[in-house]
């Protein structure tokens, strides 16, 4: 008879409320689960369902306002909700380790790599400044980051964003912790960087027979690597069970909802005789390299490099690659939003002979929305505000009662309500804050919509509105897209043709079943790769 193994983490009927003057919001809601040495355990739900805030109480980083009771958090069978100050200080770091969402918010902007390493290097062990940096040195190579001496010295905006991730996980692993947290670990991040990030992680669990709390909304993540999921909604547990049972069987709707929620595998069928929109030849993006006293150019930043494509009314072109590919910039100079040579043709008209008052008229026609909403909408304006600017600016309804009717109209067609108007940005959810963004777009009645990574920090349910929504103006009044993703899920599913880019070169473009089918160069053989190894997972054990 088998002896059933101690868990290493319990915790039991968790209850968190942040309260406030106006309400009391019930965040967690008498929630219990169970980790065991050297398990990967994930916790799956939507923004807003209450992973973070259960993940939190675990170490106490919840601010003043939260309320938690629980009636036990034990760690190896020991009560965590009565350590003392200086208890907690080495119980976070050496037992337990967390992992942040957005690294560039978790490390400080000022300081180097190494000062922030060495501090969580030294909370234990008394080292001297050799030792540590040596030991700094052995964390970043056991992360993967290569020439990790010269990487001590720079500061987190001159890393990558896979570059950052690595280093939030060698400050987590500097005391050896037994579990790990993982908060949204690969939001975010390129398809190949995600397939990078995970499968170090899962080394290092197993090289460190570590366990792990994986908090995410990526259900492909969870299948690669998970040995058991609970998934919440609203604060509570609604289901849980082995990872392979319950992505096979989900008894729960809401399970079922999120499953479901996966980008379509079938690429949409091409409109028949689409007249040419947009014609874009040899189109070239390049900023100087200036260096010395005199700036001088010494080189040239080649973000796009002789590019050419034709966009057709109603038809989506997906432009996909990793940052730094030039995707973005293509899209920027597409609409002239940057300086850029090579002909430009919209609607049949050259774009590079009119003056700048001809080109803003033109812009109306051509509208782009951006990967953040929260930072694309203004803060201080309302949703009203926000939808009747663009109507003012183009000088397309001087009647304010009409411009109010016109902004109802769009915001209606966009899935919101007309009460939405009187509120501002932060009132709203991430899904309604990109409608808003889709609507201010939407409501000058655009010919091309540039899509800049509109759904890539979005949660799978809310990134399947989306892009239903995308699907229906579409359909509704022909709009051309040019969709920027790094999201091969995404892409195959909204894209009559695909654009492949690598260092501001197309590499390879074809129609979507084409490229998806048989790829021909290695660096789209390599995306795909990494897009099907997350997506199909494999190699998750049933835990006993």
């Amino acid at each position: 008879m088998n002896t059933p193994v101690k868990p290493l983490l319990a915790v039991e009927n968790l209850w968190v409320r942040f309260e406030s003057e106006s309400n009391t919001v019930e965040a967690v809601q008498g929630i219990s689960f169970t980790i065991a040495p050297g398990e990967t355990v994930a916790l799956v739900g939507e923004s807003g369902s209450g992973k973070s805030v259960a993940a939190m109480s675990i170490l106490r980083l919840l601010p003043p306002s939260a309320a938690v009771t629980a009636e036990g958090i034990y760690y190896r069978g020991r009560q965590t909700t009565t350590l003392t100050t200086e208890q907690l200080r080495k119980f976070r770091g050496s037992e337990v380790a967390m992992v942040f969402q957005e690294p560039m918010t978790a490390l400080n902007p000022v300081q180097p790599i190494f000062q922030q390493l060495a501090e969580a290097i030294q909370l234990d062990a008394n080292l001297d400044a050799k030792a540590t940096r040596a030991r700094a040195v052995e964390l970043l190579l056991q992360t993967g980051i290569p020439d990790p001496d010269a990487r001590l010295d720079a500061y987190p905006h001159q890393l990558s964003g896979g570059q950052r991730q690595r280093v939030l996980i060698a400050m987590a692993l500097a005391r050896h912790p037994k579990l790990l947290i993982a908060d949204e670990p690969t939001t975010a991040l390129d398809v190949t960087i995600q397939a990078q990030i995970l499968e170090l992680l899962t080394r290092l669990q197993r090289e460190l027979n570590m366990a792990m709390l994986l908090i995410t909304h990526d259900l492909p993540m969870v299948r690669k690597c998970a040995d058991r999921v609970y998934v919440m909604r609203q604060g509570r547990i609604v289901e849980s069970g082995p990872t392979g049972a319950l992505f096979a069987t989900p008894r729960h709707r809401y399970t079922q909802a999120l499953l479901a929620a996966l980008p379509d595998p079938h690429p949409p069928k091409r409109p028949m005789d689409a007249p040419v929109l947009l014609t874009a030849r040899n189109i070239r993006c390049h900023f100087p390299i200036r260096k010395g006293l005199f700036k001088r150019t010494v080189g040239w930043v080649k973000a796009v490099d002789d590019i050419s494509l034709i966009l057709r009314k109603g038809e989506t072109l997906g432009v996909v690659g990793e940052s730094g590919s030039g995707k973005t910039t293509l899209g920027e100079a597409l609409l002239q939003l940057n300086h850029s040579q090579g002909e430009l043709q919209f609607a049949g008209l050259n774009l590079r002979l009119h003056d700048r008052q001809a080109q803003r008229l033109m812009r109306r026609r051509m509208q782009v929305v951006f990967q953040d909403p929260f930072s694309s909408l203004s803060p201080r304006l309302t949703v009203a505000e926000i939808l009747e600017e663009g109507l003012q600016i183009h000088h397309l309804e001087p009647d304010p009662d009409k411009r109010r009717l016109l902004a109802q109209k769009i915001l209606t067609e966009v899935g919101l309500e007309a009460d939405a108007l009187e509120r501002y940005p932060h009132q709203f959810s991430g899904g309604q804050r990109q409608r808003i963004a889709i609507a201010r777009a939407m409501i000058l009645k655009p010919e091309l919509l540039v899509l800049d990574e509109p759904t890539s920090a979005l949660d799978l349910s809310v990134q399947a509105q989306i892009l239903k929504l995308l699907k229906k103006l579409q359909a509704d009044h022909g709009l051309a897209y040019l969709f920027v993703s790094h999201d091969l899920r995404v892409i195959r599913a909204m894209s009559h043709e695909v654009m492949v880019m690598q260092n501001g070169q197309v590499v390879e473009s074809g129609p979507t079943l084409e490229i998806f089918n048989h790829p021909r160069h290695p660096y789209t053989r390599r995306l795909l790769s990494a897009a099907l190894e997350l997506s199909t997972g494999g190699g998750a054990t049933e835990a006993p």
